[in-house]
């Protein structure tokens, strides 16, 4: 049987450069970044970043000067997350995905 390793979080360098700039832009300095699930609508998962410190529990990833935490149970979860630039989002924005997409429950949801 074969063992796949699953990143924690890709980004092109695409991506890393737009995603920095976002950041500046945005007058944050620091470079820890929490991946959280902020919860879930019609369409999946919903995703949050915020500045933040390691903690206990916490898997831990550098991509140039930008560190990424994320507790090890969400990553258990979602296998992973990747980070899209705009241009590889076929020019919807940046975006942040898991590696493992789950099914959503809703059928038709009315408040979507």
């Amino acid at each position: 049987m074969e063992t796949l390793s699953k990143e924690l979080l890709t980004m092109s360098d695409v991506a890393y450069e737009e995603f920095l700039n976002f950041l500046r832009s945005n007058n944050v300095e620091k470079n820890n970044i929490r991946i959280s699930l902020a919860g879930y609508a019609c369409s999946g998962p919903r995703f949050g970043l915020m500045v933040d410190e390691k903690k206990d529990g916490d898997m831990e990833i550098a991509i140039k000067d930008l560190t990424f935490y994320v507790e090890s149970e969400l990553y258990n979860e979602f296998e992973g997350f990747q980070i899209l630039s705009t241009e590889e989002n076929m020019g919807q924005g940046m975006v942040l995905r898991p590696n493992k997409v789950t099914e959503s429950d809703c059928g038709s949801c009315s408040s979507c």
